[in-house]
């Protein structure tokens, strides 16, 4: 269900009020609570702001005799920072001078085909202040003191305002909350096909690998480049030196110990990447008849905030040491890129500056054997990083996957491994790649097209 939402601007020196053109704004109020977001009330009835005396205050025309005379009507004083600025949900933000000048919508300052700003920083004065403040039909209008002049509606400044609601629905359109899971977690399965040709199931799915990091694709075409048909579907394969997409079997003088038979630990695919893959697409073709072979996952996320509660030391450790992954050698098959030698560096648990973990990298095949580090400290880096794969493991699900499945991970989140097992019959995996630039892309474009944007 969608409700009505409008705007409608006062500026007040006192208790003036005027009133100013609805404008909607459709909203899916469901969306916005599977999100976790406040909804604001259905009607924005008004929106104040305060001003302090400046020189030539203006109202509109149309406005005289319903507002307060031109000494109540005040601008902001010239030692302060900005408008501030209330809004008819009872939500207040100040809107600081320099950033209202940086962001004018004039077309001299802002393309509105391109959706980009022309203004440069260059000609921006960090202590613009307004000489002027005159409300207008739908918003207000501020000349400034460089000479320049701007106009905002409301709904663009609520929509942008400092407040903790506005800024929160910013980063939900950046990316959505993350949720972790453990041993109890069932991957959502999605129909191949449907992904393919219905767009609300596509949006489901990648809202699913957005929040949950992992989920099951079912009936998946017999042919090696389904998962590159189907990645291609959401925009673009990303290629590594394998190549648009790389069948993993066991091969004699492999280039990589994925392509052998033994047991392989949890790890993300390309950490030896400066840029690691996004999205892994885990292609079942053909799976091994007998023991073994079976798929292991788990949630690094889980992982580091478990270590980050029970072993604060270690978790500094992996935060703040860096360790090497590499990948050398030589193509496999003429797809490939015929020589490569990849070298990152980075540590185990990657945070942000809110604190938040936005990346896990391990990989025991890539992880180099060189350690930037004084040997004092290398023992204790060894002791984190045991501690995070036994997390790893303890919070772990075992499945073996038919031909058909097609498993998809977060892989800068997700960890992934596999039992190891007798040769006796031909196991054949694909695995392909897309960027979480990529995913993040159509999943905003998608939520607008079936207007499920918040």
């Amino acid at each position: 269900m969608s409700c009505q939402r409008y705007s409608r601007l006062v500026l007040s020196g006192a208790a003036a009020m005027r009133t100013v053109t609805h404008q909607q704004v459709r909203r899916n109020c469901n969306n916005c609570n599977k999100r976790g977001l406040s909804l604001v009330s259905c009607a924005r009835q008004q929106v104040a702001i305060k001003e302090s005396p400046v020189s030539g205050a203006a109202r509109s025309p149309a406005l005289k005799g319903i507002t307060p005379s031109a000494t109540d009507l005040v601008a902001s004083l010239p030692d302060q920072e900005g408008l501030n600025v209330k809004f008819g949900d009872g939500s207040a933000s100040q809107m600081p001078y320099v950033w209202l000048r940086d962001n004018c919508q004039c077309s001299k300052c802002y393309n509105p085909v391109a959706l980009g700003r022309s203004f440069l920083l260059e000609d921006l004065d960090v202590n613009v202040h307004a000489t002027k403040v005159q409300e207008s039909e739908d918003g207000v209008e501020i000349e400034w003191s460089d000479g320049h002049s701007s106009q905002f509606t409301a709904e663009w400044l609520y929509d942008r305002a400092f407040t903790t609601s506005a800024r929160a629905q910013q980063r939900n359109r950046y990316a959505l909350s993350r949720e972790p899971w453990g041993v109890e977690h069932k991957p959502a399965e999605f129909d191949y096909q449907t992904l393919m040709e219905d767009e609300k199931v596509l949006l489901d799915w990648l809202l699913t690998m957005e929040t949950k990091g992992s989920a099951l694709v079912k009936n998946t075409p017999n042919r090696d480049v389904a998962g590159p048909d189907l990645i291609n579907n959401i925009a673009f394969v990303k290629q590594s030196h394998y190549g648009p997409h790389s069948p993993v079997i066991n091969r004699e003088n492999t280039n990589n110990v994925a392509f052998t038979n033994v047991k392989l630990g949890m790890h993300n695919d390309l950490a030896q990447y400066e840029q690691m893959a996004g999205i892994i697409f885990i292609q079942c073709v053909m799976q091994h008849q007998g023991k073994g072979g079976e798929s292991v996952i788990s949630d690094g996320l889980l992982a580091a905030e478990c270590l980050r509660r029970d072993h604060p030391e270690a978790f500094q450790v992996l935060t703040t040491t860096d360790a090497y992954f590499w990948d050398k050698g030589h193509a496999n098959f003429p797809w490939e890129m015929e020589s490569f030698f990849k070298i990152s560096k980075r540590p185990i648990i990657t945070l942000n500056n809110d604190n938040e973990v936005v990346c896990v990298a391990m990989n025991n095949g890539v992880r180099h054997s060189y350690l930037d580090l004084p040997s004092h400290k290398v023992k204790k880096f060894y002791a984190a990083l045991k501690l995070f794969n036994d997390i790893l493991y303890d919070n772990a699900i075992r499945f073996k996957m038919e031909a058909g499945d097609m498993m998809t991970l977060d892989n800068i989140r997700c960890l992934h491994g596999r039992e190891g097992y007798e040769d006796f019959s031909p196991r054949h995996i694909e695995s392909s790649y897309l960027d979480w630039d990529e995913a993040l892309c159509r999943r905003r474009r998608l939520q607008e097209k079936l207007g499920l944007f918040v």
